[in-house]
């Protein structure tokens, strides 16, 4: 009867909670580190991806409000110098650590900013002149009746018609540009990208007072408590001899072990690689601000991370297996005594 019992609670209870706790395990080891995601976003193809053309271009037409027809690829070159990958990598590095701050609860808010110094002093040194020139180029000429200038209110920036474009450059830009800059700010909030976001995160305080990060491990630390109790539970009831109890124990746990450490292997495989080039392939992502570079630039994201994600999996299988063994050959060296014996 009681061996019915215990494989009863193994099927039913003990598998399942330790493929849940090492599963969690794994992926707690990974989707809580913020140096994770900073190493793979660390790619040459997300920061040509971040500096494209149609987020360059978006960005032109949104803040000096050019027109549609307006040729902005001088521009759009420019721009690409002054935003190096060292540029980009400090950007995504502290939008990171502003994002694990709030969550963890070191911010009350999540305010990431754009550093708008690197530009402002590229603009203001050597980039000054092929700024200002692409900018000119960019600019249509005024309409009868249109006042010249970088727009306002129900009007289009233009320039005035039959001045040079080097002339306006040096008499009219070049004077100006300093003034210009001095009124931008040094870091530009882009909290109001994400207010809506922050509003609805009630998901923020899962335990009153624990930030979420910490709620998630005090849930796993319960989680494979609960997992322990049932699979040494399971092993006192499979029989009265240590002996067999061992066994019970290094069995249990080597079935999702092997599971997990499979899971991790196959990760490390071309399967994930395949699946996800495939669903990209069949995705259409050219109506975002990114462009149809989107695709590549998540595939890549996808395969950097994949190798620390198996690894964990792997580790946790790994060891998890390593223990199971061990306790399946103590069981058999632990001689097994006869009921009267232990009475």
């Amino acid at each position: 009867m009681r061996k019915f019992i215990a494989i009863f609670l193994t099927i039913f209870l003990v598998f399942p909670l330790l493929l849940s706790a090492q599963a969690a395990v794994s992926v707690t080891s990974w989707a809580l580190d913020r140096q994770f995601y900073i190493d793979a976003l660390d790619q040459p193809q997300v920061y040509a991806t971040f500096t494209s053309g149609p987020m360059i271009d978006k960005l032109l037409h949104e803040q000096l409000g050019l027109p549609p027809e307006a040729d902005t690829s001088e521009l759009e070159s420019v721009l690409k110098g002054i935003l190096t990958p060292d540029t980009m990598r400090d950007q995504v590095s502290e939008l990171i650590n502003s994002l694990f701050d709030y969550l963890q609860g070191k911010t009350d808010t999540f305010a990431p900013t754009l550093d708008a110094v690197p530009l402002k002093t590229a603009l203001e040194g050597s980039q000054q002149d092929a700024f200002l020139n692409a900018l000119v180029a960019a600019l249509p000429p005024c309409a009868p009746g249109q006042t010249p200038g970088f727009g306002g209110e129900g009007q289009l920036p233009c320039k005035p018609t039959g001045i040079p474009d080097d002339l306006l450059v040096e008499q009219v830009l070049k004077p100006a540009l300093p003034t210009i800059l001095s009124a931008v700010p040094d870091e530009i909030p882009l909290e109001g990208e994400f207010q809506n976001w922050q509003e609805d995160a009630r998901w923020r305080t899962f335990l009153p007072g624990i930030a979420i990060p910490a709620s998630i491990i005090l849930g796993l630390l319960v989680l494979v408590f609960i997992a322990a109790c049932m699979w040494y539970m399971a092993a006192l009831i499979s029989d009265h001899s240590w002996h067999v109890r061992l066994g019970w124990l290094g069995w249990t746990l080597l079935v999702p072990a092997a599971l997990i450490f499979l899971l991790g292997f196959a990760a490390q495989s071309g399967m994930p690689a395949y699946w996800t080039s495939f669903g990209l392939e069949h995705t259409n992502l050219s109506d975002t601000p990114f462009g149809p570079e989107l695709n590549e630039t998540l595939r890549v994201i996808f395969m950097s991370a994949l190798p620390r994600v198996a690894r964990a999996f792997l580790t946790v299988g790994g060891i998890s297996g390593a223990l199971s063994i061990a306790l399946i050959f103590w069981g058999i060296a632990t001689p097994r005594r006869r009921r009267k014996e232990l009475e």
